[in-house]
């Protein structure tokens, strides 16, 4: 039942960080139609520690 979970928390992560990506691709592909490409950092580092959060999750709960 764990490793269901482990698995249910580390594709949700990884989902979310996903998509929090593909926001700042798409914000910065507007900007740079406006003549302001502007690259947001934040939201990289913030996806990526979700999704090193679900990672986490995954290997703690499925013992690997």
């Amino acid at each position: 039942m764990a490793a269901w979970w482990a698995e249910t928390l580390y594709w949700t992560a990884t989902i979310i960080a996903g998509l929090l990506v593909a926001w700042a691709v798409w914000s910065y592909v507007y900007n740079s139609i406006r003549g302001e490409p502007i690259i947001l950092i934040a939201p990289l580092v913030l996806a990526g520690a979700i999704w090193l959060a679900g990672w986490a999750c995954r290997n703690v709960l499925a013992r690997r």
